[in-house]
């Protein structure tokens, strides 16, 4: 008798962790609302990076270089734009690194849910934290030609 009061004992005692390691936790909807939101503000963020990156290099390079009477004055304000949304994006992979963190800690979503929302997110994030813009003169080359040819006999 008395074993099978400590068998039950330690069933109850164990069981509960085991249980709330399980189940998602009540404040999960929150944190999958949270979640969402910062892929959508991520996702926006490089889509605006991206606009304004295209609207410099037409300026620079593309046909609205010859059909704007000074096109380096817009381009500089596209890029400027740019920058400050590039600027704002570790912050906001920061914060969604912690939606991520307080979502696995909770079992909200399963890792092939989490990898599907993270991974694409975080490339996004990183395509614009790493992109350079291109110089705002175009390269010259130096050779007028191909390698020298050997001579034929």
């Amino acid at each position: 008798m008395k074993a099978i009061v400590l068998l039950c004992m330690v069933v109850l005692a164990i069981l509960p962790p085991i249980v709330a390691d399980a189940a998602p936790d009540a404040g999960c909807p929150q944190i999958v609302q949270n979640l969402k939101n910062a892929v959508a503000a991520i996702n926006d963020d490089a889509t605006s990076y991206w606009a304004h990156r295209a609207r410099f290099v037409d300026l620079i390079f593309g046909p609205s270089s010859d059909t704007i009477d000074n096109p380096p004055p817009a381009a500089e304000q596209e890029k400027s734009q740019a920058a400050a949304v590039k600027g704002g994006m570790p912050g906001r992979v920061n914060s969604f690194k912690g939606l991520i963190t307080a979502a696995q800690a909770h079992n909200c979503l399963s890792p092939t849910e989490l990898s599907a929302i993270v991974e694409p997110t975080i490339k996004h994030a990183k395509r614009v934290n790493f992109d350079q813009f291109p110089p705002e003169e175009p390269i010259q080359s130096t050779t007028d030609r191909g390698p020298p040819q050997m001579p034929r006999n």
